[in-house]
């Protein structure tokens, strides 16, 4: 098992905006996250991310074969506009730990606004050859003061479900709490979630990113579908209101599989869609 407290790594540095009435400025915190990416692997799967921010080199290897381009949580606290969605790499890392090679619980916390995240990842990877494999998430979020506090968990997902082009041409639908993609080969993504979701918005790769990463917070747009011939995305808002020590818990499920061993060619579009999100990161950093 590894575990870190915290007070094993250095500090980090926030400047956190929120809703809720929080002063920005410089907050100072411990962060107990292991650096670099953190990975589980089981069965014929690996899967590495970057938990707290975008990262181009988060993967989920399945039989050697790509099948995830980006999963990301987001946040937006309080009644009133906040200046954009809040990421975790913006919250306070409280507690890490990894019990198996193919499970990993952390938790964090908001600075002044008393609201807990936390999460639980486990691989299950399949047969050697089956190109099938899932991932269970569970999200847990916890009102920590003594007043009541509204709360909108966002989670983004692009699967990568590409062949034998250079554009992904995917049909996707949202319906009955389950998301399914699906491309002519014959591969097959599916996200459930044992809550349903105030909003689900799919888009094409790009725009539905750079808006939760951007300034304003805007909420989703309830789009589920059916989308057609296209770079798919997904994003699901769940608002909720939390009375003091109150919790809420989210399962997520994720399954891939796919009947082919053909190597995915990187995710068009990046460099027009992370632009969007340095440019806002810019924004954000001038008016900070």
């Amino acid at each position: 098992m590894q575990h870190w407290s915290a007070t094993s790594l250095p500090t980090l540095a926030l400047t956190v905006a929120l809703a809720t009435g929080l002063t920005p400025g410089l907050a100072v915190a411990a962060d107990p996250l292991p650096p670099g990416l953190l990975e589980l692997s089981d069965g014929n799967s690996t899967y590495r991310t970057d938990l707290l921010r975008f990262s181009e080199d988060q993967s989920w290897l399945v039989d050697g074969v790509e099948t995830i381009f980006t999963d990301l949580y987001f946040l937006n606290l309080g009644n009133s506009a906040a200046p954009r969605e809040l990421r975790l790499e913006d919250l306070r890392s409280v507690a890490f730990s990894q019990p198996a090679g193919n499970r990993w619980s952390a938790t964090f916390s908001t600075f002044g606004a008393n609201l807990n995240f936390s999460i639980d990842s486990v691989l299950l990877g399949g047969a050697p050859g089956s190109y099938r494999a899932a991932r269970q998430e569970t999200v847990t979020l916890t009102n920590t003061g003594t007043s009541w506090l509204d709360v909108s968990l966002f989670k983004y997902i692009d699967y990568d479900l590409q062949f034998d082009g250079v554009l992904d041409n995917d049909t996707a639908l949202f319906s009955n709490n389950i998301f399914t993609q699906t491309d002519s080969s014959g591969a097959r993504a599916t996200l459930s979630v044992d809550q349903a979701p105030t909003a689900v918005q799919i888009s094409p790769y790009g725009p539905l990113l750079a808006q939760l990463y951007n300034s304003p917070a805007t909420g989703l747009q309830h789009s589920p579908g059916p989308f057609a011939d296209g770079d798919a995305t997904a994003a699901f808002q769940f608002d909720r209101g939390l009375a003091p020590g109150q919790s809420v818990v989210f399962n997520f499920v994720m399954e891939v599989q796919r009947q082919t061993t053909s190597k995915a060619v990187p995710e068009p579009g990046t460099a027009f869609a992370f632009g969007l999100v340095a440019a806002g990161l810019a924004l954000l950093r001038r008016r900070g």
